[in-house]
């Protein structure tokens, strides 16, 4: 499920790049997309979302206002550095999540996850190519790691805390339900001047897309997912989306196919597998192996 969530991201970024070419901005995109995910998901679960209780209202709460932050500052963050080393910074949240639950839940990660999260942070930078084009230190850089820890935090509440609720698409409204509220107000205080640019016959269909399929679909998966994996190994698969996006970008002829693509791909998907596979079953790591 995590790997179909993965690839649902991955084709997400095609999605916005043709929304923002339609002329919205960030917060806007916010507004809609959540009010999307709100009408949508009372259709469809509107006998659930009726009984929800005091618990999922402050839990999802909680989770749509990390999701909201970190998905505005990584956007916002675009006006200020490239596109390669807000993608590349954004996967760091796969070593955040481990040091915050070592921190404030006393959860130290397998001995593996070392290895394999700087194997995927190795991986990441060959995908996005940040050593060729640089690494300088901007201002849109600082944005992009401040919005690694609530990308880091919303790993860890969907693992901990979503399970809690009485479904798992109450959660996803009530992000949706926070998504537009505060996206709208984002809109009204500061991106009222660009509304007249938006040409909403072109935006509409992808913007739909990434609402239903992205904001409602994936992020429903993700929590279903999560309740039956630890937060390392759900970063880590999650990190692929990167490598779907590059992948289907070149499948619509966006971008050519590299080298580096396929070598920052291999890297990645090597890592998952070793948090996915128990080494010590290995016949080559057993103490009883004979030769």
């Amino acid at each position: 499920m995590l790997l179909m969530v993965a690839i649902l991201w991955g084709s997400s970024y095609i999605f916005a790049k043709l929304i923002i070419e339609a002329g919205m901005h960030s917060g806007l995109i916010n507004a809609c997309r959540g009010t999307m995910c709100v009408v949508a998901g009372y259709l469809i679960f509107y006998k659930k979302i009726n009984r929800m209780n005091w618990t999922d209202v402050k839990l999802g709460l909680l989770m749509g206002i990390i999701n909201f932050l970190g998905y505005y500052l990584q956007t916002d963050a675009l006006r200020y550095t490239t596109p390669a080393k807000n993608a590349f910074l954004t996967t760091l949240y796969i070593a955040v999540a481990p040091l915050m639950l070592w921190l404030f839940w006393h959860e130290k990660p397998q001995r593996k996850a070392y290895f394999a999260i700087v194997l995927a942070i190795i991986g990441m930078a060959i995908l996005t190519n940040v050593v060729h084009s640089g690494l300088r230190f901007q201002y849109g850089d600082l944005l992009t790691l401040i919005s690694t820890i609530f990308w880091a935090l919303q790993l860890i509440n969907f693992g901990k805390f979503a399970p809690r609720v009485s479904s798992p698409w109450v959660v996803i409204f009530m992000i949706g339900l926070c998504q537009g509220v505060c996206g709208w107000i984002t809109t009204l205080l500061f991106e009222r001047d660009t509304l007249g640019q938006v040409h909403w016959a072109q935006a509409l269909i992808p913007l739909a897309i990434l609402a239903i399929g992205v904001t409602f679909l994936a992020q429903g998966m993700q929590i279903t997912a999560q309740a039956y994996t630890d937060a390392t190994s759900a970063g880590l698969i999650l990190m692929l989306e990167s490598f779907f996006a590059s992948v289907m970008s070149v499948i619509l002829g966006y971008d050519p196919l590299t080298h580096r693509l396929l070598v920052g791909g291999l890297i990645l998907l090597l890592a998952n597998a070793i948090m996915q596979v128990d080494l010590r079953r290995l016949p080559i790591f057993s103490k009883h192996h004979q030769v």
